[in-house]
């Protein structure tokens, strides 16, 4: 029996549904009386076959950005006025997305292996200014903008998405007038616009979905991820994690999005914050890492030398809106580890679990590459709030006692792809814990009354007793012979 992976699922699902909707538009054709006259039933039924059979197995969804001049977009610079949202973006992926070393080894090994057709479909999403200027051809002589990555004059420009959502679906109106959420909004440096859609997770899932050019295969998903969870079903939106300054949902957060502006009682920061420690805002990056996930682990405490015992681990996708790990999902890596550590500082590897996707090509070889696809040969993330185990063998070798220590990590890459491409990107622990495992009770009994104090305690205890007894008999003596002095006086008198 095939087993489809979840993104599988979703694309056979929009592919569905895509068919449906085109024989629902050809039957309102044909059910015109011209078109019942003109032509046969068998005639009929072959366009509807032929116009099902593209839609099924046409190429997935991909958008040509409109063609446009760098000039109808300001670079950063030109925003001064919102300077402390500037600052926020600097170090943000988003700034980074054109430049990003990981990127640009990844593009160059796809365009390598396409004889180029890849680049600018890739480069559409990090940098679709240039994209749309032309300027990506020659990034040493493209404007300063167009280098930006993506920059505030592109998003703010947004007016709404093509149908289905991703694949830089986004549709721009570039007349300089900036786009947000406030309906109230005055600049004297340009127009203003409500814009309902900035405040929407359909604005970020014109890029955070990412279609196969070719034959559809969702190779990211991280919105639909979202909207078939339940964060959606909450109302909450990417916005209201990745835009304001903690782990969660952390709104309002009062302020002012303008120098001279009036005070809003909720602005969302220009963080755009997810789970790269090594080129992103590491401390913002590692508390979001160190917040989307919990891990317990059990195993029996009493396991005698030689005898077997089972741990069970589970993890719990607590603080993502979508899936754990996200995004280019065959590039990050996220794994559990299990191990024994002795008192000695010996350490035993157990077992562990690395969670994401692999890809296969269309003679089913695994892992591939991403321009290669055709399906996905494993496919285990962490879906929001939900929860995944794993069991693992330990046996009790000739000593008294051992920990158990269970580990999550995540690192943004391979450590042989960031050599690749000269950056160093750390290994994050996302969650841990641990367990000590002793050899008999008696074992267990006395290292925890050394642990809780002991005979050290209880030696505490009397030398307590010994010191206040010892004070309380030299008071005695010292009042007796008081008193006796005392008397003696008296005689003499």
């Amino acid at each position: 029996m095939t087993v489809y992976s979840q993104r599988e699922r979703f694309w056979w699902a929009e592919r569905v549904e895509g068919v449906i909707r085109a024989i629902r538009n050809v039957l309102e054709l044909l059910a015109m009386p011209e078109w019942r006259i003109r032509m046969r039933s068998t005639t009929r039924l072959f366009l509807l076959a032929v116009i099902a059979g593209t839609v099924f197995l046409g190429s997935g969804s991909a958008y040509a950005l409109p063609e446009i001049g760098s000039e109808a977009f300001l670079p950063v610079t030109g925003c001064g006025c919102h300077s402390s949202l500037i600052e926020d973006w600097q170090p943000s992926m988003h700034a980074k997305a054109l430049s990003d070393p990981l990127y640009m080894l990844k593009r160059d090994e796809a365009n390598r292996a396409t004889d180029g057709e890849l680049g600018e479909f890739c480069d559409s999403c990090h940098g679709p200014i240039a994209v749309m200027s032309g300027e990506n051809a020659d990034l040493a002589t493209a404007s300063p903008q167009s280098l930006q990555g993506v920059v505030c004059d592109f998003c703010h420009q947004v007016t709404g998405t093509n149908d289905p959502l991703g694949n830089v679906s986004q549709i721009l109106e570039a007349d300089g007038t900036k786009r947000a959420q406030f309906d109230d909004a005055n600049s004297p440096a340009h127009e203003t616009a409500y814009s309902a859609f900035h405040e929407s997770a359909q604005f970020c899932g014109a890029c955070h979905n990412v279609d196969h050019p070719t034959n559809g295969l969702h190779l990211e998903s991280t919105y639909t991820e979202w909207s078939e969870g339940p964060y959606a079903a909450e109302g909450i939106v990417c916005q209201d994690c990745h835009m304001t300054f903690g782990p969660g949902v952390t709104k309002p957060y009062p302020g002012t999005a303008a120098a001279g502006g009036p005070q809003r009682d909720h602005v969302y920061l220009m963080t755009f914050v997810g789970g790269n420690v090594g080129l992103g805002d590491s401390v913002l990056a590692e508390e979001r890492l160190k917040a989307a996930a919990t891990l317990t682990l059990s195993v029996d405490e009493i396991v005698a030398p030689g005898d077997m015992a089972e741990i069970a681990t589970t993890i719990t996708n607590v603080g993502a809106g979508h899936y754990i790990p996200t995004g280019l999902t065959e590039v990050r890596e996220m794994w559990l580890e299990v191990k024994a550590v002795y008192p000695d500082g010996v350490e035993e590897v157990l077992g562990t679990h690395e969670f994401g996707s692999i890809l296969k090509d269309a003679e089913g070889n695994s892992p591939a590459e991403l321009w290669e696809a055709v399906a996905f040969e494993k496919d285990d993330r962490i879906p929001p709030r939900e929860s995944v185990t794993d069991t693992f063998e330990f046996t009790m070798p000739e000593r008294d006692e051992a920990e158990i220590q269970a580990a999550l990590f995540y690192r943004s890459c391979s450590e042989e792809m960031a050599e690749k491409a000269g950056v160093e990107i750390p290994t994050t622990t996302m969650a841990s814990a641990s367990q000590a495992v002793y050899g008999s009770d008696a074992i267990a009994s006395a290292a925890k009354t050394s642990e809780g104090g002991g005979d050290g305690g209880s030696n505490g205890l009397l030398l307590s007793m010994a010191v206040v007894g010892l004070a309380l008999g030299v008071g005695t003596v010292g009042w007796f012979a008081l008193r006796g002095r005392k008397g003696s006086s008296s005689a003499e008198g």
